[in-house]
């Protein structure tokens, strides 16, 4: 054997030796094999961030929104406990006051909350039906959704890479920003298609469209055209983020024959 030969081969024992106690040591992943704990580690670090970065245009808002109550209950409770007489009914309306303002608060925090946390769950392939279905059962239950009628022709195959419920919450802030609009009345019109190598998800209402004023303005945070206590402001804000962060898109726009139109695109996946 070739000198040449013999330290080829004494550089693969070396390579391939098992430390006396020890284990081999462990070869770097080959293209295509599972992804080891710190990729998936990193993976769930990096969508944390985006999103956090994503709550950055946030904080402006956030301070607006929650000063606004915050500043209710405080004069509420001043007046309250005044040396003044007050009334049952003065009482009545200032603690009804002071809990719709805490509550309004609770919804801006957990609606931020949620958007900001990330699972420790991978993405995964996602049912589109499964997650439409799943968000018109929850429009059902809410308060704007018991005479609401919604009209879905699904994609069977259509799946799209996603972490668990974070489509859903995309589609369910769509339709029930579509059942305010309309005021708890009136029909949508829902379809999933599979275009080329995109998933189109179409949301069509019958309420009154959107003004050309506020076309422009609709996925900024906190910017709502509904009476005080009707909304944050962040549903459709938050459904922009969690679309663009699963590599897609989502429009709305006025549609031709009335009503407003959410058209939301993402890559589609073959299992």
């Amino acid at each position: 054997m070739g000198t040449d030969r013999m330290s080829i081969l004494n550089k693969e024992a070396a390579e391939n030796s098992v430390p006396a106690g020890g284990s081999a040591a462990a070869k770097p992943p080959a293209w295509g094999d599972p992804p080891s704990d710190n990729s998936h580690n990193r993976e769930t670090i990096n969508a944390q961030t985006q999103r956090l970065a994503a709550l950055g245009f946030m904080v402006a808002g956030v301070c607006h929104e929650v000063s606004n109550p915050l500043a209710a209950v405080h004069s509420m409770l001043q007046i309250l406990q005044s040396k003044r007489g007050v009334t049952p009914e003065t009482l009545e309306k200032g603690l009804a006051s002071i809990s719709a303002n805490v509550a309004r608060v609770l919804a801006i925090t957990r609606k931020l909350g949620d958007f900001s946390r990330v699972g420790t769950d991978s993405p995964a392939a996602v049912c589109v039906d499964a997650a439409m279905e799943e968000a018109l059962a929850l429009l059902r239950h809410s308060s704007h959704g018991a005479d609401v009628h919604v009209t879905y022709r699904g994609a069977p195959d259509a799946r799209v890479l996603a972490r668990p419920a974070t489509l859903q919450q995309v589609l369910f802030n769509i339709v029930q920003n579509a059942a305010q609009a309309m005021n708890g009345v009136g029909a949508i019109d829902a379809e999933t298609r599979i275009e080329d190598r995109a998933v189109r998800i179409r949301i069509h209402d019958g309420g009154p469209g959107i003004a050309d004023d506020v076309l422009p303005r609709v996925f900024e945070p906190f910017f709502t055209t509904k009476t005080p206590g009707e909304g944050t402001g962040l549903g459709l804000a938050i459904s922009y983020e969690i679309a663009h962060e699963l590599g897609g898109t989502i429009r709305a726009s006025n549609h031709p024959r009335g009503g407003a139109c959410f058209d939301v695109v993402l890559p589609s996946i073959r299992e």
